[in-house]
């Protein structure tokens, strides 16, 4: 090939479809630049408002690629109805992120510019992951969203549990990789592609290589999600990180690892619709009762609700496992309203680590609402909201799984379901008598309260219920995108 050809090969890539990953990769450049060359004081008043302005600005532009889906960058990247919902949602919760993050790091006085621009790369690489079939793409925005969560989480100074988390997130997260790499091998030696609808509308002969390469791709994602038996890095890696920094990795990181997997869910159903509803549905049971019973003997809030999340992604699984289409709607659902709930506990956390004398131990809820009444009120909101009580978010999500199941014949996954939430009834309610009907243990006050911090909370409790009260909303958009998906 001469390189007149090579040149005439060539296609200008549609930028417009990449155009709010592109504003937020400029301005993740621009924060790496402006933190090596201001000075510290500035850094604390350049990099959030920079990091604030590029998201909204991301944001905005989410808006205007609605108008232009389709593929570019050789069919490597998908701009569809998916991906648009998804980088709303991200996009919201990294503002948020933001938000809550200033006032923390200068209580723990662990300012480090490098949060920022990691901050950004991890939220490129979270957008990018939304947005492909390609092996490659879905390896390389993996791993830059893994990274920016190993460093993020170790960035406490003199803390020796955020070290701790880190690096058991980095060992879990190093396997987690290899072994999706070794099963996109396998997928590539059984299809001769790259691309996850070529491999799995590939008519082979030999499916040994398909099924081999599945099992360890899935395996790779369950590991992220922190789905049983591959779970054991959440807990520390939750409790170590900045209250912040968990929040954003049980928000956004639950949400963007579940996307390939939800991607493909129609497509390997096809094939092994038997297999996968069985593989899946006792993954599911386990991963529900396994992060109920666990979290019932916590003392500690930020591992009570790290087992909270790895109970929701048995939740997420058990939809995961439903071969209707119903299904499908049922998880995009669970997972982007999830996000808020989870987001939103980890926030309330947040604020209050900043009081004097606070241990994050349960004991210490006790009263809280003669303390700080707006707080304690939020965090019940989300109590119920996780537990799955109306009028919440957590409630219609819950529902429309159980309905899922109803409609596939899942009735023994639906009664294990039901059972764990009965079973997470015992430490939800347990935070909310301790907040409401208990005296309180201590007099909580949080100094410098932000009106970021106050509008924020204000915006995802809000959220919590309305997006439940008019489910319709979030419906409308998401039944073109699982529609879409579900092509059979």
């Amino acid at each position: 090939m001469d390189i007149g050809q090579l040149v005439g090969d060539i296609r200008i890539p549609r930028l417009e479809l990449f155009l709010p990953e592109l504003i937020v990769l400029i301005t993740a450049f621009m924060l790496f630049t402006l933190d090596l060359v201001l000075s510290t004081r500035l850094k604390r008043v350049v990099l959030p408002s920079l990091s604030a302005i590029g998201y909204v600005l991301a944001l905005m532009s989410v808006g205007i690629t609605i108008q232009f889906q389709g593929n570019t960058f050789y069919g490597t990247f998908t701009n569809d109805y998916l991906g648009i919902l998804v980088k709303v949602f991200v996009l919201i919760i990294t503002l948020t992120v933001l938000a809550f993050s200033y006032k923390y790091y200068e209580a723990k006085n662990s300012f480090y510019g490098e949060f920022y621009y990691m901050l950004a790369f991890t939220l490129l690489g979270a957008m990018i992951l939304a947005s492909s079939y390609n092996l490659i793409i879905i390896y390389v925005s993996l791993e830059l969203v893994s990274i920016g969560f190993y460093i993020l989480t170790a960035l406490l100074r003199g803390s020796f549990i955020s070290k701790e988390g880190a690096f058991k997130y980095l060992i879990l997260g190093g396997l987690s990789i290899a072994l999706a790499s070794y099963g996109a091998v396998f997928m590539y030696i059984y299809s001769g592609s790259i691309d996850l609808r070529g491999i799995l509308s590939y008519s082979g002969q030999d499916y040994h290589y398909l099924i081999l390469g599945l099992v360890l791709f899935l395996i790779g994602f369950a590991i992220k999600i922190g789905a049983v038996p591959f779970h054991f890095w959440l807990p520390d890696a939750y409790q170590g990180a900045p209250t912040p920094v968990t929040a954003l990795m049980a928000s956004v990181g639950k949400l963007v690892f579940f996307i390939p997997v939800v991607r493909i869910m129609p497509l390997i159903q096809d094939k092994f619709s038997v297999a996968w509803m069985l593989t899946v549905g006792v993954i599911a049971a386990a991963t529900m009762l396994y992060g109920n019973l666990v979290a019932l003997v916590q003392r500690d809030i930020k591992r009570l609700l790290a087992y909270s999340s790895i109970a929701h992604s048995g939740y997420i699984l058990a939809a995961v496992a439903v071969t209707k289409e119903i299904g499908l709607k049922a998880v995009i659902y669970f997972l982007l309203v999830y996000t808020v709930m989870a987001a939103g506990s980890f926030f309330v956390v947040a604020m209050l680590e900043r009081a004097e004398g606070w241990n994050n131990e349960i004991r210490e809820f006790s009263g809280l609402r003669f303390s700080l009444p707006y707080l304690a009120f939020s965090f019940l909101v989300y109590m119920f909201a996780l537990l799955g009580v109306p009028p919440t978010v957590g409630f219609v999500g819950k529902a429309l799984v159980f309905m899922a199941l109803s409609f596939d014949g899942l009735w023994w996954l639906a009664f294990i379901m039901i059972l764990s939430t009965a079973i997470s009834t015992g430490y939800y309610v347990r935070l909310i008598v301790l907040m409401y009907m208990k005296d309180r243990e201590k007099n909580v006050t949080i100094m410098g309260k932000s009106y970021a911090e106050l509008v924020s909370l204000v915006f995802l409790t809000l959220l919590t219920v309305a997006l439940a009260v008019v489910p319709g909303v979030i419906w409308q958009l998401l039944s073109p995108a699982a529609s879409m998906l579900f092509v059979r």
